[in-house]
């Protein structure tokens, strides 16, 4: 991981620099602002630690321009400013946590790994879409060719659950345990009534037809080509 640290105060950039390299990281260190602004925009880091008071260009100032110009890079400011209003007005200058100073160096590594983890989580997935037929998770919307499709709460999740299978065979089971969280086959016919159902809002008026049978194993959403 490549690391940048701005800090103008030589003894605790040296201490900052030797304990994160031991720490496994790559850090490069600038010691003003405009310094740390250059290499920040010519450079490429995993995060940014940035001390909040700077020569030339303070820290908070210095983050707001790269969220101004569409850097998302992680940023964590240190500041021996520390209370409530600093901290926040840290946070809504576009920093993405803060350190107040004196702080221990096991502190530190610990909120570096949090970010680092964060910005490497992969983003969460709120739409879903076979062929021009489109879910729109957060909304809770269905369109299919541009026209939007009512469903009731659990032909939604019907849905939901055999477009994150797109492509796949679904069995009765998996739906039974996916869509209606039985562990056991009930004996009933409430998945055939909900898939004539889904299929008769989803494909009824449109082409090609999305939602197969697949006799003998299940159901199968996919756009042929």
């Amino acid at each position: 991981m490549h690391l940048l640290l701005i800090e103008d105060d030589q003894e605790a950039a040296q201490f900052l620099l030797k304990g994160l390299r031991e720490s496994g990281y790559s850090v490069d260190h600038a010691a003003d602002g405009r310094d740390g602004l250059f290499k920040a925009t010519e450079g490429q880091f995993d995060l940014i630690i940035t001390d909040r008071m700077l020569p030339h260009m303070d820290g908070l100032t210095l983050v707001k321009f790269l969220r101004e110009q569409g850097r998302r890079t992680p940023v964590l400011v240190l500041s021996a400013l520390g209370t409530v209003d600093d901290r926040v007005l840290g946070l809504k200058a576009g920093g993405d946590d803060y350190l107040t100073k004196p702080f221990a160096f096991s502190e530190l590594l610990a909120r570096i790994e949090a970010l680092l983890r964060r910005r490497s989580a992969p983003a969460v997935q709120t739409k879903l879409a076979v062929g021009d037929l489109e879910m729109d998770l957060l909304a809770r919307q269905v369109r299919r060719a541009g026209q939007g499709i009512d469903l009731q709460p659990r032909e939604f999740r019907l849905l939901e659950y055999l477009m994150r299978h797109a492509g796949q065979v679904v069995t009765r089971t998996m739906l039974l345990e996916g869509v209606w969280d039985y562990h056991f086959d009930p004996q009933t016919n409430v998945i055939d009534v909900h898939i004539s159902r889904l299929r008769q809002k989803i494909d009824k008026g449109f082409q090609p037809p999305l939602l197969h049978t697949v006799r003998g194993a299940g159901y199968c959403i996919r756009a042929d080509n």
